[in-house]
């Protein structure tokens, strides 16, 4: 008895061939996307920055030339030597901005009649040093001095390198002061 074969078997059995290329709808919405990209970058190039920026670029470069051209020769003088003093400021606190801190409570616990004629600030790892020459008007006022900074809270201890009477009556008692302070 021959062997009859059923529609699905024989729809299975055939081979297909696949049509070469994309489907075309896949191509039509890149080819509709890169049009849509192409436009925008077109009008950003030629509308925007072209049009728009250079423009306002070119106003404002005149602007600064009338600016610059408005400020004479002694002005400009002026803002360059301020401008220096700005940097050279900015430049020392950078470097030497750690021991303004230290500064600010010596002065804010020192007596009316001690003087400082040079300070010294010495910052390292794990304490401040700091050097002090000055003038006192007697000797008690040197240990109410020292007493005072020994009160302060972080300072580690405080030590007195020497103190003599100055050479005129006026001058009172000179003397040189270390404080070592905790970081």
């Amino acid at each position: 008895m021959p062997y009859t074969q059923s529609a699905l078997q024989s729809e299975l059995s055939k081979q297909h061939t696949s049509a070469a290329g994309w489907p075309w709808r896949l191509m039509t919405l890149s080819l509709i996307v890169l049009l849509t990209v192409a436009a925008v970058y077109a009008g950003m190039k030629f509308g925007f920055q072209d049009a728009y920026l250079k423009s306002q670029l070119k106003s404002a470069n005149a602007e600064s030339a009338d600016v610059f051209k408005s400020v004479t020769a002694e002005e400009q003088k002026q803002i360059f030597n301020f401008y220096s003093q700005l940097s050279n400021i900015h430049s020392l606190l950078d470097t030497r901005g750690k021991g303004i801190l230290y500064l600010d409570l010596l002065e804010k616990n020192t007596l009316k009649t001690v003087t400082y004629s040079n300070i010294g600030v010495i910052v390292a790892d794990k304490e401040v040093n700091v050097d002090l020459d000055g003038r006192a008007s007697s000797y008690g006022a040197i240990v109410q001095q020292m007493d005072l900074y020994k009160k302060m809270p972080g300072v580690k201890d405080v030590k007195l390198s020497g103190a003599r009477v100055g050479g005129q009556a006026a001058d009172g008692v000179l003397f040189s002061m270390k404080i070592i302070v905790n970081r």
